[in-house]
């Protein structure tokens, strides 16, 4: 039996996942959460066999309690879902087990979490990605830049700012942020599925059409050749296994790649109902089974939209 381990379990993305595991692999799988969150604020436990409240990833305990957590539950996949987790999966992954453990992570290094850095490695490879000012103080005081925290999850601290209200920020601030030209509309979240094995490519762009908290909840599903391209070249670049997200935008070059993501998105589960199960795709290509069965090319003029309502989970009742 595989044994998995979930982070964020709080997650849009970590409840899709599940969720997907849970439809496909029934009882073959036994599958853990972890949160910060205590089990009963946690919806993903109801689909799981285990749980484990945990330290923030981005606290020193929080090494130690996963290292735990793996080798009292002989996990035998752990799939990180915040950044932090994602970092902490690098450190830990040389770790002897005793067994082998397949941890989640895309790409040579965990640098290309910072934003900073994920655009000149986009570039490098024949991606386009949003022009940045050469030299922010010789910049007309109302011009307008798109800035985002260099460590961001979920559109938090992405806003629009003044050059003149950028120059007021402090320098420590500014070192943690990115800023980039404002770019045009439509805002396109590309679920790219990618087998470092065979090279197989499936790319699903979902137009971003309303937001949430930053997460998409309703869109169109559509087939875009330069977006797929983009895919490819990632995906060969990374030796991706399994699924992540990018977003992208127009810029002054045309298609420029706003946000790359080493993982799964909140948004990701409306690409799988409108039939492309790239999460279920994920875990049978990682384990070695056919995913075919998921995926399928669409056309160029074939499009699907998709729209989101919540669900009410009691998760547990006091006198």
């Amino acid at each position: 039996m595989h044994k998995i381990l979930i982070g964020g379990g709080g997650t849009g993305a970590a409840f899709a996942l599940t969720s997907r595991l849970r439809a496909h692999w029934h009882d073959d799988v036994f599958i853990i959460i972890t949160d910060t969150n205590p089990e009963h604020l946690v919806t993903t436990s109801v689909l799981a066999d285990g749980f484990h409240q945990v330290p923030p990833a981005s606290d020193p305990a929080f090494d130690t309690a996963l290292k735990g957590i793996i080798q009292s539950e002989e996990i035998t996949t752990y799939i990180p879902i915040h950044n932090a987790e994602m970092r902490a999966a690098w450190r830990l992954q040389a770790h002897d087990y005793g067994w082998p453990v397949d941890f989640w992570m895309q790409g040579p290094g965990a640098h290309l979490l910072d934003k900073r850095a994920a655009d000149p490695w986009l570039e490098s490879i024949g991606v386009r990605v949003p022009a940045g000012p050469d030299d922010l103080a010789k910049q007309a005081p109302g011009s307008q830049w798109f800035v985002k925290p260099r460590d961001g999850f979920g559109s938090t601290g992405a806003r629009k700012e003044t050059t003149a209200a950028l120059a007021r920020l402090p320098a420590d601030e500014m070192s943690g942020l990115v800023v980039q030209e404002v770019c045009d509309h439509p805002e396109i979240t590309i679920d790219s599925f990618y087998d470092a094995t065979s090279g197989a490519v499936y790319a699903y762009c979902r137009e971003r059409l309303e937001t949430k908290a930053g997460v998409c909840t309703k869109a169109r599903i559509f087939q875009d050749g330069e977006l797929v391209d983009f895919a490819a070249r990632i995906g060969a670049a990374l030796q991706q296994r399994g699924i992540i997200c990018f977003q992208a935008m127009v810029g002054q070059g045309g298609w420029c790649v706003t946000d790359l993501n080493l993982r799964a998105g909140g948004g990701t589960a409306l690409t799988c109902a409108a039939g492309f199960d790239v999460l279920s795709a994920s875990y049978a290509c990682r384990i070695g089974e056919p995913y075919d069965r998921f995926l399928r090319p669409m056309t160029d003029k074939e499009e699907i939209f998709v729209t989101r309502q919540y669900s009410e989970f009691v998760m547990a009742r006091r006198p």
